[in-house]
């Protein structure tokens, strides 16, 4: 025989555990704005201060539709209605309580519709284990709460205040101190630049694909954030139909390479680093469902975000027909791609990404041209010039400027090798923007010194001694070997063995390539 027994879970311990579902501050305090915006507000004032105790204070108050007693309810239920528009920010019926209850023990919801009196609903960690899963709901309005919502409409609207909060910032002896100010302050500036780039689109009242909607941060304009701006490049501009179980849906993609930073700041000046952000962490994907951020920007687990693709930054927008096939978790914060879109996307942006990577490097080796390498390699021609004095070296015979050759006179006999003309009498290793057939360094006589030339657009210096170059010892330590290397080639070599030897650098510096490829491209920017 077959029974039903009803399993109606412990409120204590569900609410309790679904505290800890992963939330950050920004992602939490985007998705109630979420819940404003899809109650089709225009100002949305967002309040995180210390009171004068201290203590945190934070709320959202927007002019949106507002509720009743039973939409209150409804709206601190754990798993509410399903909203009319499938289209609406709010997904799961889990984001405000979930995101609230991660910092604050106690939610109050106060709203009013138009017409209608105020109202307010409480959801409170502290009383579940007296009352279950029932909401407290009370006309008893806090008077500053009225006052504020007054403030942003007097007809309809949504306050969000967190009340017992014990997780926004970490918990200091002195909660009015010095220490606990600035990590407000630091908390507020993440959210300001979060919601920017979240609801860029709503945020932009030029931007036509989304409603527009005021936000105000403790009575601060959040302004849009483009990732897109700045002159960038759209290298790829594509639509994609995908069959789903609501009919045909499309998604977009546009690919664009940014312009490079000395370009920006030639235009932007001090405010290149905050308007552009062309940094690593902001290379990638920006996912948008409905026209909100909900993913990156990274490279959804196809690639790493490295620097030579930091110019590289793509759009990738789609409605709530493909909810599915991004398979979107609860805080609308990750997504995951099925096997046919993950295809379609590492194929159409391998060529705006090698693009990117083109014009990365091109700016580098820029860079590194105008890199005072002698600064560099100083310590290392001050050491070998000293150390050579008491090591046997060939006889220089003649050098021709013509030919590019010296005649020297080793153990092994006379042999013509490769020389450089120079006036520095103290320059024994000197770098070059590039060496034939791709080579890393080559023994040449620099002046009358026995030296070497080290290429600057090898893979090796560019992984290996770039990130170095600030680390006097290391550097001279990789001076030291390659130079070491040319002279032995020096004393040694005859005429059969010069091929020989040629053969063995090229060797080493393809090997060499090969075993860096994997590190990491030093971001010469930063």
């Amino acid at each position: 025989m077959t029974q039903l027994f009803l399993a109606t879970p412990d409120p204590v311990r569900i609410t309790e555990s679904l505290r800890d579902t992963g939330y950050v501050l920004n992602t939490a305090v985007a998705d109630i704005v979420d819940n404003s915006i899809a109650a089709q507000a225009s100002i949305i004032r967002i309040e995180l201060v210390h009171d004068p105790l201290g203590r945190v204070r934070f709320s959202i108050v927007d002019n949106g539709i507002g509720m009743d007693s039973e939409g209150l309810v409804n709206a601190l239920r754990y798993g509410s209605d399903h909203r009319d528009d499938p289209a609406s920010l709010g997904k799961f019926g889990l984001g405000l309580k979930t995101a609230s209850t991660a910092f604050a023990r106690r939610i109050r919801l106060t709203s009013r519709q138009q017409p209608g009196p105020l109202t307010s609903a409480i959801w409170d960690l502290d009383r579940v284990s007296e009352i279950g899963w029932n909401v407290e709901v009370t006309d008893q309005i806090i008077p500053g709460d009225r006052a504020i919502l007054d403030a942003v409409s007097t007809t309809s609207g949504t306050m969000v205040r967190w009340e017992t909060i014990d997780r926004v910032i970490k918990e200091y002896k002195d909660p009015t101190g010095a220490r606990a100010k600035t990590a407000l302050k630091k908390a507020v500036q993440s959210l300001t630049d979060h919601l920017a780039m979240v609801f860029q689109r709503f945020l932009d009242p030029v931007d036509d694909r989304a409603n527009t909607v005021e936000i105000f941060l403790n009575s601060q304009r959040v302004e849009a954030w483009n990732p897109f701006g700045h002159n960038a490049e759209c290298l790829l501009d594509d639509e994609q139909i995908v069959d789903t179980q609501y009919g045909d849906a499309t998604f977009h993609v546009k690919a664009f390479v940014m312009p490079r930073r000395a370009e920006i700041l030639a235009s932007l000046g001090d405010r290149a680093d905050v308007t552009a952000r062309l940094y690593n962490p902001y290379q990638g994907i920006y996912v948008y469902r409905e026209n909100r951020l909900i993913h990156g920007p990274d490279w959804l687990g196809f690639w790493a975000q490295e620097p030579h693709f930091t110019l590289a930054r793509v759009e990738l927008s789609f409605g709530y027909e493909l909810d599915d096939a991004f398979q979107i978790d609860l805080k609308k914060s990750r997504i995951s791609l099925d096997t046919s879109l993950s295809e379609y996307l590492n194929k159409a942006l391998s060529g705006p990404r090698r693009e990117a990577e083109m014009r990365y490097r091109d700016g580098q080796r820029s860079k590194l041209k105008s890199l005072d390498e002698k600064d560099v390699h100083a310590p290392s021609n001050a050491t070998i010039e000293d150390k050579s004095k008491t090591l046997s070296k060939p006889t220089l015979v003649y050098t021709d400027d013509a030919t590019g050759k010296a005649e020297i006179v080793n153990e092994n006999g006379t042999v013509l090798v490769d020389y450089v003309p120079s006036t520095d009498q103290r320059l024994f290793l000197e770098t070059v923007g590039s060496l034939d057939e791709g080579l890393l360094y080559r023994p040449a006589y620099i002046g009358k010194n026995p030296g070497v030339q080290i290429s600057k657009s090898h893979a090796f210096y560019e992984k290996v001694y770039l990130p170095h170059r600030q680390a006097g010892a290391t550097i001279q330590a990789l001076d030291s070997l390659l130079w070491a290397l040319a002279a032995a080639e020096f004393k040694v070599t005859d005429e059969p063995t010069l091929k020989v030897f040629e053969d063995i650098r090229y060797d080493v510096s393809r090997t060499l390539r090969k075993l860096v490829e994997d590190l990491p491209t030093p971001d010469m920017d930063n």
